[in-house]
């Protein structure tokens, strides 16, 4: 099968659209100013190292979440205190196989309660790693057994998620990876994960301590001044064969900004979001962005002839290379091979919306910019509850779920956001569709973090799945800190 391509319109709800997460208003700059972007000149430096090859398929094992310290900047920067999965930031890719299953002992060795959750996993909900939710969080020293089946391949990620706690344990380093593969692995010569975070960094090269701050809680989030890949100084860099085809597995892991991927002498096409199959199409004007939370599958082909380069860049100033690659030797087998759609998920053809439980989800609080035009700093009487949904804040929340549907039953939500600010919303145990205006159809692929405009209504369905609580959540970290959550019951 060919590649279809899209409309503009298609790609433009937060796919391929460039969005901010500052208010239209005016505020104070100090405020809310973009970090300054610290971009070292690469010319007669070593290169960064590859990006590793993902690992084969893991089998049980244990995971610890501790201190450590990272090299983000090159010498004479000191090293960075983090905290990190297996002792690295990103923690160890893990994989399973579509139709087997996960098992894994997890160490809390932080002096924070916290758990894993998987990020766009469908799985049981006691599994889910919501702290206060659909678990008691890990207590420090406390280890948690992990089991659950892995009946869909995909790129997912795993994360810490103790709603008060999310933004600090993930700002520091806790996150990785989760990878299930398709039971016959379509053919690529390389599987290259490209995990971005924009870390925010101190003049003393340490994570900055500002958790909680009225700004950040209540305006954009936590915006970094270092871009790393895979935890690296950019760019990576790859040699591959002429017309190499690699499999892209690209991670937005920042706590609040999204980002946009650009594309230089390279031919890509999109082969899934969110860690399921879409049809297989051409980003729009040669970029496509990500939420905080999203991933994206990239089907990349090397230019045909050897000695030649193309780039993956993040758009921020004049454009920072992430990954380069450079062809030598003889060409691959694939080269100008058709590119053939990813196997197709179990979700639904279709949904029966009008047999669907709907409900109205009213997303509100922040930071009022208008406000802030008198001069005064911000100020959050209780930063704990600076955002709602319906009216209630996530401490509220678990007390009454906002929907409750019998498994099986398809589900129309009206996401609507009545702040200035550009929102992101991520749907736990589901994958959603997202629907036209006026419910006669919907875009062709599943998401699982659903991007909302300023003041505009995102309107999704999906069928619920499988019994429990599940959460709908803010991926910008920040506003989940601040309340910015709710949760519906499947029976």
């Amino acid at each position: 099968m060919q590649p279809v391509g899209f409309s503009r319109r298609q790609l433009a709800f937060g796919l391929a659209a460039t969005v901010i997460l500052a208010p239209r208003g005016k505020v104070r700059a100090e405020e809310v100013s973009e970090p300054d972007w610290e971009v070292l000149p690469h010319e007669g430096r070593p290169a960064s190292a590859p990006p590793p090859a993902i690992a084969p398929a893991t089998g049980p094992g244990a995971l610890a979440a501790a201190p450590g310290t990272l090299r983000l900047k090159p010498p004479p920067a000191p090293e960075t205190e983090v905290w990190c999965y297996g002792g690295a930031v990103p923690g160890p890719t893990l994989r399973a196989k579509q139709g087997g299953s996960l098992r894994l002992a997890f160490a809390n060795k932080l002096a924070q309660p916290t758990t894993l959750h998987w990020h766009g996993v469908h799985l049981p909900n006691a599994m889910d790693g919501v702290g206060g939710l659909t678990q008691t969080a890990v207590a420090p020293g406390a280890v948690f057994d992990i089991a659950f089946p892995t009946p869909d391949a995909g790129t997912f990620w795993y994360r810490p998620l103790v709603p008060a706690l999310a933004a600090e344990q993930t700002e520091r380093g806790l996150y990785g990876l989760f990878i299930v593969d398709e039971a016959t692995p379509p053919p690529f010569d390389h599987d290259v994960g490209l995990v971005l975070d924009d870390w925010a960094l101190d003049p003393a090269d340490q994570v900055r301590t500002s958790f909680g701050d009225a700004a950040e809680v209540g305006l954009g989030g936590r915006l970094g001044n270092w871009l790393t890949v895979n935890s690296k100084e950019p760019p990576q860099r790859l040699e591959v064969a002429p017309g190499a085809r690699l499999r892209l597995r690209a991670l937005n892991a920042a706590n609040a900004r999204p980002l946009t991927l650009r594309f230089e002498d390279l031919r890509v096409h999109v082969i899934a979001v969110d860690g399921r199959p879409s049809e297989v199409f051409q980003p729009a004007r040669g970029a496509i962005s990500l939420m905080p939370g999203t991933r994206l599958d990239l089907a990349v082909e090397a230019p045909g002839e050897p000695g030649r380069s193309g780039a993956v860049l993040v758009a921020l100033g004049p454009g920072v290379p992430a990954l380069v690659l450079t062809t030598t030797g003889a060409p691959s087998p694939l080269a100008g091979a058709p590119l053939s759609p990813l196997p197709r998920s179990r979700l639904p053809e279709a949904i029966a919306l009008q047999a669907a439980a709907r409900a109205e989800l009213i997303i509100e609080g922040g930071l009022d910019p208008a406000a802030l035009q008198s001069g005064a700093g911000p100020s959050l009487p209780d930063a704990a509850r600076a955002w709602t949904v319906n009216k209630v804040a996530w401490p509220d929340a678990p007390k009454k779920p906002v929907l409750s549907v019998k498994a099986g039953r398809p589900v129309a939500l009206a996401l609507v956001n009545r702040t200035p600010f550009v929102q992101a919303m991520h749907v736990h145990g589901h994958h959603v569709r997202l629907l036209h205006n006026f419910d006669d159809g919907w875009e062709p692929y599943w998401l699982d973090t659903i991007p909302i405009p300023p003041r505009a209504t995102a309107r999704i369905a999906f069928v619920a799945e499988t019994p429990g609580h599940w959460m709908i959540g803010s991926t910008i970290l920040e506003r989940l800190s601040g309340g910015l959550a709710c949760w519906f019951e499947v029976t």
